[in-house]
Formats: C-alpha cells, structure tokens, sequence
C-alpha cells in the first residue's frame, strides 16, 4: 500500500535530525526514515576507545548547545552518544527505523516522488537526502586474496585489541581511524605494521591555538562542495590527529620511534604474502610538506590579521623514518 507525506527525510544522522528540528519548530509535517534500529548509527559504530577528533564546540546541533566547559575537549564515544541522546529527547523527531529506501525517482500523480523502501512504497511531495558519506564498509578486492588462516577485521567492525588474536597485527591505510587503531594496538603491547597511504597531518596545537580554531577562523570549513578544485576532493582522506586523552599529534615519524613498522601502501595479496607499493618516504614527505603548508597559512593569517599569538616554534625539522 503506497501512501503520502508532505516531507520525507532519508537518514537519522545529524544532518537529517537538524532537519527534523527545525521542521518541528515550524510545525511541518514530515518523517524521517534511518536503514538502522538506532539514530546516529555510523556514531554507535565507533570502537570503545573512541573520541571525536574535533574540538567539542564544532559539534553545533540546533536547540543543543555544548556547555562552555565542555566546548575545548573532545568528547569520548559514551560522552558523544549521550550528547545525540539529549538533543533527539528535546523535540522527539518522527522516526521510522528499519526502513531501507530503495530507490528514488520522480511521480507522475500529483506528489512528486516515489520511494520504494524494503517496507512498500512512499509518495512524497518533498524529500531530503541526508545519508551522509562512507556509510558501508570498503574492503580492498585483495582482502580475498589472502589465505583464510588470517584473521581480518573491518574498522567498522573493531572495537578494542583484545578481539585479534594473539601476534603481530598489519593495519592498511593511514587515515584517521587506522591510525588510532594502531596508536592503541602498539600501546596495548601490540607488534603493528602500517601500511601508510597519503592522507596528511596537522598538528594538534599551533601557535597557542588548536588548529581546527585556526582554520575556523580562517573560514576553511566555510568553503563549499562547487569552490573543490575537482570533485574528488571531497573524498580526501581527513588530516591525521587525535582527541584522545585530551588531544595530541598524529606523527608517524614517533609512531617508527615508537617501535612501529611503517610499509608503503598495499596492493595486492595472495596466501600469506602482501605487496607494497615503495612509495613510503614518497607520502612521508608529502605529509610534512602538508604540515609546513598549513603552518605558515595560519603564520599568514595571523600576520595580516595582525593578531596576538606566541611565536612559532624556532624550527620544523622534516625527520625521514
């Protein structure tokens, strides 16, 4: 049986719920359809260590303001979930859980679209799509390559070390999740190999600031999808560092001090045997280079804005692993 709403919202994350609120401050009518039995599902995904990367305070949900005390920290994973649960609580949205939207397309009656969910069909006279990005699990075709008496498991689908095996752990790709995941497994006692890609760092804290602030105020996050240089760059692995434990540097220049083995980037398997790239110190240096090029962005910034900031360390020394 096919019936109608005047909105439909596809997704139960924040940008859906955002949506939602402010629907339900003006009295609109609507509903709101997440795949999963939960709101905020990619959240409740997160490993058990788990904190936001980002300052508290980029955390800006309608009605839910974080408390100033709270605004410079980083919330762990319960914190975070708690912090959702209040804000859903304040206007209670109307949501479908379970449902699944198939397809989308135009209507020929009178409400102008048709959704076909794994529960019937949904006719709509508006529809805002709010799924967000990287919702599914992406596994290397390779992954099948290797032999089945190695252990493999999904960032999607970690939650702490004591899940692997005994023994040494290879962790690919360099990103922010697989770069704390390995932070944890070598602080757990863990021999871990990297497998490094090309995703870039920035430093935790610059110039006295965290540079997520920095770059707030230089109005980064302001840039929109149509001002990429090309398309693809909205897909760009996130800059590396951590909120964990109040907030530090991701280097994997101390990561190699620390006792990690640092490989080129994998391409390929077969049984127990991988293949590497030899492009290491190639992402290395671009890495840094990255750094240096954010450092003095924010240098500039602060000069002809003519700010009051401490000097900037006396050197920046571009250490080869």
């Amino acid at each position: 049986m096919t019936y109608h709403k005047d909105i439909v919202i596809i997704g139960a994350g924040q940008a859906g719920l955002s949506t939602s609120y402010h629907l339900t401050q003006l009295g609109r009518e609507h509903l709101v359809l997440e795949q999963a039995d939960t709101s905020f599902p990619s959240w409740h995904k997160r490993w058990d260590s788990f904190s936001l990367v980002l300052p508290n305070w980029t955390v800006q949900l309608p009605g839910s303001p974080v408390a100033s005390s709270q605004a410079d920290g980083f919330f762990t994973k319960a914190e975070l979930l708690e912090h959702l649960a209040d804000f859903t609580d304040n206007f209670e949205p109307p949501v479908r859980y379970g449902v699944r939207v198939l397809a989308l397309e135009k209507n020929e009656r009178p409400h102008r679209f048709l959704l076909h969910t794994n529960q019937g069909s949904l006719e709509a006279d508006n529809v805002v799509v709010a799924t967000g990005t990287y919702q599914e699990p992406r596994l290397p075709a390779f992954s099948a390559d290797l032999s089945p008496d190695i252990f493999q498991l999904h960032t999607d689908e970690y939650l702490n070390h004591e899940q692997l095996p005994s023994g040494a752990v290879l962790v690919v790709g360099s990103g922010q999740s697989g770069c704390q995941i390995a932070e944890e497994l070598y602080q757990s006692g863990r021999k871990v190999y990297l497998s490094v890609s090309s995703a870039n760092r920035i430093p935790r804290v610059y110039r006295g600031r965290d540079s997520v602030w920095w770059l707030g105020k230089m109005h980064f996050f302001d840039q929109t999808v149509d001002q990429l240089k090309t398309s693809q760059e909205r897909f760009a692995a996130n800059p590396l560092f951590s909120g964990k434990n109040g907030g530090h540097d991701i280097n994997l220049h101390q990561f190699y001090r620390d006792g990690v083995i640092l490989l080129g980037r994998m391409q390929g398997a077969r049984g127990s045997h991988i293949y590497l790239e030899t492009n290491l110190h190639d992402n290395l240096e671009k890495s840094d280079l990255f750094v240096s090029q954010v450092q003095q962005g924010i240098d500039a910034f602060i000069a002809k804005q003519a700010l009051e900031a401490p000097p900037p360390p006396s050197d920046h020394p571009l250490q080869d692993a």
